[in-house]
């Protein structure tokens, strides 16, 4: 069994997870930005995490637009809840964690784990032959995952995995995978089935962190 946790925000529910018997444990993205909680708690539970991954490596990590604002070309994106004030002790304890944090990740049994998803035109975008090529893709360019689009929500297929809103990406899904995907709350977990000329694809919706929940799968 493997576990999936949507943006958690500063949140620490995460750890109450660790002692269920799982192969690997995802997490969405988005690890600041919170408006309840402090910068200091938000940082605190931020290295607490990446401690915990690095000496259980069935923890994952994806980056989040949240995050991405950070350490994207330095500051030169701004989204909501951004931290002006502690920008720079941000960037520092993600700069020193990026090893952990990937933009997507693809289990053999076919499913794909990003925080919002990933789109055929994206993919075309970037050049990318396959899924796995866009954590090299990023690596080598940062630019890769701006925000881009006319619609100032993220609702358009051109937005990458950390930006692209459900019905944007239930219009253009890359096939082939079920995606687990963050980013956009929801109350509950919810399934959607997608219909295309190349078969039915799944997207699972996972941003409850309101209600603390997790998704098994």
């Amino acid at each position: 069994m493997r576990l999936a946790i949507g943006d958690i925000h500063g949140r620490p529910h995460w750890k109450k997870y660790l002692d269920e018997d799982f192969a690997e444990f995802y997490f969405t993205g988005d690890y600041f930005d919170s408006f309840d909680i402090s910068f200091l708690r938000q940082l605190g539970n931020f290295r607490e995490l990446c401690e915990t991954a690095r000496a259980d490596r069935r923890i994952k990590l994806c980056l989040g637009n949240h995050d991405y604002h950070y350490v994207g070309q330095i500051f030169h994106q701004e989204y909501s809840g951004y931290q002006h004030k502690n920008k720079l002790y941000i960037y520092d304890i993600l700069e020193r964690n990026m090893d952990l944090l990937n933009i997507v990740y693809v289990t053999p049994d076919k499913y794909l784990v990003s925080h919002a998803g990933v789109s055929n035109t994206f993919m075309k975008k970037i050049g990318a032959a396959s899924v796995e090529e866009i954590n090299g893709a990023f690596t080598k360019d940062r630019n890769i995952l701006n925000f881009d689009g006319r619609d100032i929500y993220g609702n358009d297929v051109t937005q990458s995995p950390i930006w692209i809103r459900p019905p944007a990406l239930e219009r253009d899904p890359v096939a082939g995978y079920h995606q687990i995907v963050g980013h956009t709350p929801v109350d509950a977990v919810r399934e959607s089935t997608v219909r295309h000329q190349y078969g039915e694809i799944k997207i699972t919706y996972i941003d409850t962190s309101d209600n603390e929940a997790v998704y098994r799968f």
